[in-house]
């Protein structure tokens, strides 16, 4: 469905991909992002597309549209990942490390729909502290980790170009 989209949403210099890239280098996001992901099951590119959706005054919507990109996550990405994380198990560090870019192509194809679902969500009213909070509500309201403060301020910190 959302495959049509302009060059942006198939190359990998889509906005909402070199965001998440820069932010992924920086000091500590990776492993902060990898630790919510591992252990409190929240999807990294989920969290990555908030806040670059903070940079864009655009609120995360759970929208009918969001269902493509949860999906593909849940069918693509996670099995992958699966199978990566059982590959590097083995001895066989060629098998490991094509596992590992066919995650990141996954990742990156997600990445790619979040991109082209956002572009038709409204400029936001709110401050960016305002759409941070509001977004993560709406993605994460059933995790008790939303009740943690220094967790989400270390979070907002990760995510702020």
């Amino acid at each position: 469905m959302f495959s049509s989209g302009h060059d942006a949403t198939n190359h990998i210099d889509n906005p909402l991909w070199l965001y998440s890239i820069e932010q992924y280098k920086k000091p500590g996001c990776a492993d902060f992002l990898l630790h919510a992901q591992d252990n409190y099951a929240l999807d990294l590119n989920i969290l990555l597309f908030i806040g670059w959706l903070v940079t864009q005054k655009k609120c995360y919507d759970e929208s009918r549209s969001m269902q493509w990109a949860h999906a593909w996550q849940a069918k693509k990405v996670i099995p992958i990942r699966q199978v990566r994380q059982r590959a590097k198990r083995l001895s066989n560090l060629h098998f490991y490390e094509a596992m590992k870019q066919l995650e990141l192509s996954s990742e990156h194809a997600q990445q790619a729909l979040l991109f082209n679902i956002s572009e038709v969500w409204p400029v936001s009213e709110l401050s960016r502290d305002e759409i941070f909070e509001s977004s993560l509500k709406k993605y994460a309201a059933d995790k008790p980790l939303l009740e943690e403060k220094s967790w989400l301020q270390a979070l907002y910190k990760h995510l702020q170009p």
